[in-house]
């Protein structure tokens, strides 16, 4: 027999039930436990107990989404376990009170997924002392969305927050938040951080933050790290000089060095200059995309008297070449004059000329000097600058094993130069087509054959499918070097872009003859893509029956759709079919 007060809330409860079986929360015999889920997707089930006041009842039970789990009679308490491999899922406890009417309790279930975080900068403008800045964070595939909180931070301080007002999405999604900021040069360089989060709010679990961070600094023009523009430097004839010239600025400039007209292909803040012999004006310029400054050196280089005179006293040999050097004096108290040098080295000999002579020069950094012994014992030398040349064995142009490309897409190609000295003569230079798009060069001071590379990265466009790129090595050896500089070009890499389909050259309007059929020489459509496209065409959403005459009645809009692996698009053009009688004699007139 049920208590006077369990039979008084029987009778509450049917009377509160409706016919959709819900009973109101203050009064609903149903507890479940947990009272809530929140889990990361995919994770182990987890099961919830769902507990009822009632102790006699006619079953519990619960329905997980469409189905339905078997009723137990005579318990009051049942569990159930819930799968987290479920965005959507949606789960109630049951009661039946009789065979018409039945108590219910929803359990919420929050699945989510922490998201990934891609954070990207775009320099914007420069202006005076500031640089603008576009941030942009990608929160990547993080799920519910109206649970994450994005906040920026500029250093160590949070300067804005962003939520997200989707309240129906409960699959991974993918959003952006901006930020735009400028940066003046006193700031030098600041940290912003871009922090995803998701909460779930007051009294429920807040998850680890994941973050990413980029640091941006306001960019300006070169200046000098001293005061002068111009200096003078002071040096004794075939000494060794090194030249500085140091300038800040941001981006790093690039550095270019000209003395007395001549393009040294040096590209660092210092320029060596080896056994200098006579004046010169050297000028340095610091070059960023803002600007630039220069720097000019005179150099004045005061003789030391030698007797002796080398004739060349600058050669350049290609490797295995022979190569002969003359030593001569013309002054009188001499004993006698040589050459010393591992090959091609002379006895001690009488003035005035001795020779240095190698049939075949098989050293990569020869060092023969020219010797003076004077009467009164005194001597005095003097050694020639030569270099020593070898073409590269190849030069080829690979992909780096990525293939066929995609429009859109950023890619690196790569020149291999192999077995070239001295590479720091060595200039690579890119071509498109017969367009120069890069030119490089190197500064690694060895003599000896080594192997460089270069990269060209290229952002892919469709223009450039089938297009050719190629490389070039040349060595720039000076005014003592060849007329023509010696130089090797690889084989062409032909370009292989992979892009969306689309229609060209299609009019908007045509008019043609009823009883023509219908074909491409009506059109001067033209599909392009790469794979090539197929193309169908379609007259009031069917496919068009080509071989069927096509008669007043077909006038209308006909569209043709386009599609390979990249993708589809379609376009349209009305055809206008006109009796044959307006035209006498005509197959078809194509208009506007």
């Amino acid at each position: 027999m049920l208590s006077v007060r369990m039979l008084s809330f029987f009778i509450l409860i049917f009377s509160l039930c409706d016919a959709d079986s819900i009973c109101p929360p203050e009064h609903n015999p149903l507890t479940l436990s947990p009272p809530e889920i929140i889990e990361e997707y995919g994770g182990n089930p987890v099961t919830v107990n769902c507990t009822t006041a009632l102790a006699e009842h006619k079953g519990m039970y619960f329905t997980v989404g469409n189905e339905t789990s078997r009723i137990i009679e005579k318990q009051m308490s049942i569990s159930q376990s819930v799968s987290l491999s479920d965005w959507n899922v949606t789960i109630k406890c049951k009661v039946k009170l009789n065979e018409f009417n039945e108590c219910s309790k929803d359990l919420q279930v929050i699945t989510f997924k922490n998201p990934e975080v891609v954070h990207s900068v775009q320099l914007v403008n420069v202006i005076g002392e500031e640089t603008q800045y576009r941030l942009q964070c990608d929160i990547i595939n993080v799920a519910p969305v109206q649970y994450v909180t994005v906040s920026w931070y500029k250093n160590s301080e949070k300067i804005q927050t962003e939520s997200f007002n989707d309240t129906t999405t409960k699959t991974p999604v993918n959003e952006s938040s901006i930020l735009r900021v400028n940066i003046s040069r006193e700031e030098n360089v600041v940290k912003f951080r871009c922090e995803a989060q998701l909460d779930f709010r007051p009294h429920r679990p807040k998850l680890p933050a994941i973050s990413k961070t980029h640091r941006v600094s306001a960019h300006y023009a070169p200046e000098l790290k001293t005061q002068n523009s111009a200096d003078d430097t002071y040096a004794l004839e075939g000494t060794d000089i090194i030249l500085s010239c140091e300038a800040v600025g941001n981006p790093l400039p690039v550095y270019n060095w000209i003395c007395d007209g001549k393009n040294m292909l040096e590209n660092t803040t210092s320029l060596s200059l080896p056994r200098v012999h006579g004046n010169k004006t050297c000028a340095c310029t610091a070059t960023n995309y803002l600007g630039n400054i220069t720097k000019t050196i005179h150099l004045h280089v005061e003789p030391r008297g030698c007797p002796l005179t080398l004739t060349p006293s600058e050669t350049v040999v290609k490797f295995g070449d022979p190569v002969s050097i003359n030593c001569s004096t013309s002054v009188t108290d001499v004993e006698g004059m040589g050459w010393e040098a591992p090959f091609g080295g002379t006895g001690f000999e009488r003035p005035p000329v001795v020779t240095w002579r190698v049939e075949k020069l098989e050293e990569w950094t020869p060092s023969p000097f020219c010797y003076v012994t004077l009467v009164n014992g005194s001597q005095r030398t003097v050694s020639p600058v030569i270099t020593v040349y070898k073409t590269p064995d190849s030069v080829s142009v690979s992909d780096m094993g990525h293939g066929s490309m995609v429009e859109g897409r950023e890619y690196d190609l790569k020149c291999d130069v192999i077995n070239v000295a001295p590479v720091q003569n060595l200039t690579v230079t890119w071509y498109r087509g017969n367009e120069t798009v890069l030119t490089q060069m190197f500064n690694d001071s060895t003599m000896t054959p080594v192997n460089a590379s270069s990269t060209l990265r290229i952002s892919t466009q469709r223009d450039y499918n089938g297009l050719t790129f190629r490389c070039e090595a040349e060595l720039h050896l000076g005014p003592k070097g060849p007329k023509f500089p010696p130089n090797v070009t690889s084989p062409p890499y032909t370009a292989v872009v992979l892009y969306k389909p689309f229609m060209e050259s299609c009019p908007d309007h045509v008019t043609v003859v009823e009883n023509a059929a219908f074909s491409k020489s009506i059109l001067s459509c033209q599909a392009d893509g790469n794979p090539p496209p197929t193309v169908q065409w379609f007259y009031e959403g069917k496919i068009l029956n080509s071989f069927k005459p096509l008669t007043r009645t077909d006038s209308g809009k006909y569209t043709a759709i386009v599609e390979n692996s990249r993708g589809r698009s379609n376009t349209s053009v009305h055809i206008t079919v006109e009796c044959e009688c307006i035209r006498p004699g005509s197959f078809y007139i194509l208009a506007e």
